[in-house]
């Protein structure tokens, strides 16, 4: 896995954050966990597009997605 620029993994950091913090405030169950699952993977996918110009914003959308793609696909999930 390649490295990260610690501003990027903040900016990374914030906008899940954000995301979290929105998702508590819509108090939707099946949104906050997403979004938990989600932070759990974005480290993945900020490793995997290290050679991608990709915004913070693109990579927690891409997990947040990733995440939500999992309930609907049988093979959905993230490989470590």
């Amino acid at each position: 896995m390649g490295r990260t620029q610690p501003s990027f993994t903040a900016s990374v950091d914030s906008e899940m954050e954000k995301l979290s913090r929105i998702a508590n405030r819509v108090g939707l169950p099946c949104l906050r966990q997403a979004v938990t699952e989600a932070s759990k993977r974005v480290r993945y996918f900020q490793n995997a597009s290290y050679d991608e110009m990709m915004s913070p914003q693109e990579l927690v959308m891409l997990a947040l997605i990733s995440a939500v793609a999992e309930g609907f696909c049988s093979d959905g999930g993230v490989r470590s």
